[in-house]
């Protein structure tokens, strides 16, 4: 029998003993309820760790990155990721309790992160699309890891509004046009959004 394919993340935020939990916990929850329910979709554990299905597999970059543009905002907050992909076998009420290949590989590339000195990884049982994406993700984070909070809201704010114009998201921030496309150009946005559109494009040709 054939399982349906899902994304995971598995995890934990950076500096988090910095900043009173009260003001990153409500932005946290605020993100991964866009993905689903608490308990079923998203579970927070061991204070500041999670783990996030996302059940549409070409989305998983996306939503990694708009989590770490989310957390970004919040000085000097950060997030470390292991994105994993492949079947889900079984399913309970708690996303803890699941189990199958998607679950390990965000769970074993995660524990891979500090050894690697990178903040944000893939895998899934196709090594020549782990080695391609662990690169990209390696090149985009040169950037991301750079991202001033203004960058930061800024990203996040044109990801989750991708019909708005620069003035239209300006308005949203009280701030110009120029101020807008000066943060997004700071954030190397359009670098950034081609890498989150060449994803599930990637992903497809592997899990099809």
């Amino acid at each position: 029998m054939k399982h349906s394919m899902i994304g995971i993340i598995t995890a934990d935020l950076i500096n988090s003993r910095k900043v009173p939990a009260a003001q990153w916990m409500q932005e946290l929850k605020k993100e991964l309820k866009e993905w689903g329910k608490e308990g079923s979709d998203w579970e927070i554990y061991r204070g500041d760790s999670f783990q996030l299905r996302i059940k549409e597999p070409g989305k998983l970059l996306f939503a990694a990155i708009l989590l770490k543009a989310a957390i970004r905002s919040i000085a000097p907050l950060d997030i470390r990721m292991g994105l994993g992909i492949g079947e889900e076998h079984y399913v309970s009420d708690r996303l803890l309790e699941n189990n199958g290949p998607a679950y390990v590989y965000s769970g074993e590339i995660f524990e891979e992160l500090e050894k690697e000195q990178q903040g944000i990884m893939f895998k899934s049982e196709y090594t020549e699309l782990n080695e391609e994406i662990n690169l990209m993700l390696r090149l985009a984070l040169t950037i991301m890891d750079n991202w001033s909070i203004n960058s930061a809201k800024m990203v996040c704010l044109a990801f989750k509004h991708p019909e708005k114009n620069q003035t239209a998201l300006g308005a949203m921030e009280h701030i110009s046009q120029n101020s807008v496309s000066a943060r997004l150009s700071r954030a190397h946005f359009e670098v950034i959004n081609t890498l989150v559109n060449y994803f599930p494009k990637r992903i497809a040709k592997f899990t099809s």
